[in-house]
């Protein structure tokens, strides 16, 4: 069952795939057994707490990942399709 204990664990695999322009269907479903527009969902939701913990200092910057690093993710379009 998916709960907030899995947000670093699904920017982790964001951070590391999105040089490469992030992960495609087949490596999400592999990775967390869910459809690719589900993991954007996810994300958005991941970063979306995890930045409100940063501004409302209630979380240590050692625990979280930088706004800089999250906050993009917060704009993902709703149908991202990769080939």
């Amino acid at each position: 069952m998916w709960n907030a204990h899995n947000d670093n664990d699904i920017l982790d695999f964001a951070l590391l795939w999105e040089p490469l322009g992030g992960p495609g269907p087949d490596n999400i479903a592999t990775a967390f057994s869910i459809e690719f527009t589900e993991f954007n969902h996810r994300l958005r939701s991941a970063a979306t707490r995890h930045v409100a913990r940063l501004r409302h200092g209630t979380t240590s910057p050692e625990v979280i990942y930088a706004l800089s690093a999250v906050a993009p993710w917060l704009e993902i379009p709703k149908e991202r399709h990769r080939a």
